[in-house]
């Protein structure tokens, strides 16, 4: 064998230290450059995995946290319409009462009103039959006095009074 490689100009011994020289930078290449590499890329790869893993967590937390959100906001639009439907009945039960006692004090403040008119009003008579006496005796005194004497005339300016006084009493 040593003849045939001699013939294409190959050194056996050369060829042989090329092979254990190959050997070894390749043993040397894969110990301290490919296997670290080939480390670093798995740890790398799982990084990867795991960071895709989380995501589709996240993902699903999001999706998970938009249905949660739509459920409260379901929830608070359905809370505020009871809400909104019990301020105005509320507020309807506190008009309807606020009108009732309105009319209570308007009717109230009606039969006062009456009230204080027919007290008004019999002073007014009262007032107005004083006057009519007063006004009855003067008419009897002026018609008197030009037709009887002093005598006659005071009895019956007297005796006309007490008439006019019963009249006015009932």
């Amino acid at each position: 064998m040593g003849e045939t490689l001699g013939a294409f100009g190959i050194n056996p011994w050369l060829l042989a230290g090329q092979i254990i020289n190959f050997l070894v930078i390749g043993w040397v290449l894969y110990r301290f450059l490919l296997r670290p590499l080939q480390t670093n890329m798995k740890a790398r790869s799982e990084k990867i995995a795991r960071g895709l893993e989380d995501a589709d967590k996240a993902r699903a937390a999001l999706e998970q946290a938009g249905k949660e959100r739509e459920r409260v906001l379901a929830d608070a639009y359905t809370q505020s319409s009871r809400i909104l439907e019990r301020a105005r009945d509320e507020g309807e039960r506190l008009r309807a009462a606020a009108l009732e006692r309105a009319g209570a004090d308007v009717e109230r403040m009606i039969a006062g009103a009456r009230e204080l008119i027919a007290l008004e009003r019999q002073e007014m008579e009262r007032s107005m039959k004083g006057l009519s006496i007063q006004l009855s005796g003067k008419i009897l005194e002026s018609v008197v006095t030009d037709l009887f004497s002093e005598k006659e005339k005071t009895r019956i300016v007297a005796e006309g009074m007490k008439r006019i006084r019963s009249v006015a009493v009932s």
